[in-house]
């Protein structure tokens, strides 16, 4: 009998990881259809058979993939990792950004502007400097580092992608000399990475601030009137809650005793109370005004409807839209077609045409930035 093995996935942040993840994951577990991702959490789920895979197989070969694996654990606060781990992108992204500029400064300074942005004619031949050279080949490394991995498990894998695209791209730029060019395209691929990266970070607060929302006990009715105080998902259905004045309510049920105005805020949006008499549905996060009264659960913890919007805002960003599929498809096609079309475009002319080696060089590099 098969069983689920959980791990916490550092980088994956978009449908692209995940596509890496079901490629190179996918034939060492058995088959894409035993893995689940949930990328609001970084989390995979794989479905193994008990002594075929381990979780360390798992984990090495999700190190393959540029990105790194651990074992899941339940308390979400163990698994926040250290401030590398949180900021690595950003650092990276901010020194790449930091040293493309004090390139470009000490390229303009020794070469001049016109030199140092690439312009036609400089008597320098875009020949830089050593010291902005340096600084132009760690802006490189740094906007690189989360790509190079990816783009090398495009070549093994003969499945080129916009990663790969992007290493061709700075590669060439570097062999025809424009390293301003070479750093900047590095840097902002970088950029849009860590902005993706932080897009999804929003989305995981957002989400955590939600599971804030619902409390950590509740006051279940005993038999003989006494209170027994429970997690909200150890109160069973049909049994009874006690809400006192300013609580949030553990439980969706229906008011069976009392009555009080009740804050909807964090289910409806709406923050203007609403008066809630017996029989009225009330719901689990949502805070209760100045009376009291006794809630009869009606629904589990796991199935209330603060617990359903989390779950769907979770499903939400591990799904791919009809679009996004397509797209899928279609760059499976597109951008082979491309590469072939930069390669044609590098030697084509120059073979054929009597054109200038670096010209077009740099004319097929730009497609593939386009592209």
């Amino acid at each position: 009998m098969s069983s689920s093995l959980s791990f916490k996935i550092y980088g994956m942040d978009c449908a692209e990881e995940v596509a890496i993840l079901k490629r190179e994951v996918g034939p060492a577990v058995g088959g894409e259809d035993r893995l689940a991702f949930d990328i609001l959490n970084a989390r995979m789920i794989v479905r193994v058979d008990p002594g075929v895979v381990t979780a360390d197989d798992v984990i090495k070969t999700v190190a393959r993939t540029g990105m790194r694996g651990e074992v899941w654990v339940d308390d979400a606060s163990d698994q926040v990792g250290g401030f590398w781990v949180r900021h690595s992108r950003t650092v990276m992204t901010s020194m790449s950004g930091l040293m493309a500029c004090v390139g470009f400064i000490l390229h303009a300074d020794s070469r001049g502007i016109g030199d140092a942005l690439g312009f036609e004619g400089s008597r320098y031949s875009h020949d830089a400097p050593t010291d902005a050279v340096v600084c132009y080949l760690r802006a490189i490394l740094a906007g690189t580092w989360y790509v190079l991995p990816k783009g090398w498990l495009a070549v093994r894998r003969l499945r080129p992608d916009m990663n790969l695209l992007m290493t061709i791209a700075v590669a060439g730029a570097i062999g025809i000399g424009e390293w301003f060019e070479a750093s900047m395209v590095a840097f902002l691929f970088a950029l849009s990475l860590t902005l993706e990266s932080w897009s999804v970070g929003r989305a995981r607060r957002a989400v955590a601030t939600l599971m804030d929302l619902s409390p950590t006990t509740a006051r279940m009715i005993l038999p003989d009137g006494g209170e027994q105080r429970l997690t909200p998902e150890q109160v069973p259905v049909d049994a009874r809650v006690r809400v006192g004045p300013g609580e949030r309510i553990p439980v969706d049920g229906r008011v069976a005793h009392g009555s009080s105005t009740v804050n909807q805020a964090p289910i409806t949006g709406e923050s203007l109370p609403v008066l809630k008499q017996i029989g009225d549905s009330v719901f689990a996060g949502t805070i209760n005004g100045g009376g009291s009264f006794e809630v009869l659960c009606t629904r589990p913890a796991m199935d209330t409807r603060l617990a359903g919007i989390i779950r769907l805002v979770g499903e939400a960003q591990s799904k791919r839209a009809p679009s996004e599929q397509w797209v899928e498809r279609f760059a499976r096609v597109y951008t082979p077609v491309i590469m072939a079309s930069a390669v044609l475009i590098f030697l084509i002319p120059p073979l054929f045409m009597g054109g200038d080696w670096n010209e077009w060089i740099y004319r097929a590099l730009v497609l593939l930035v386009i592209g």
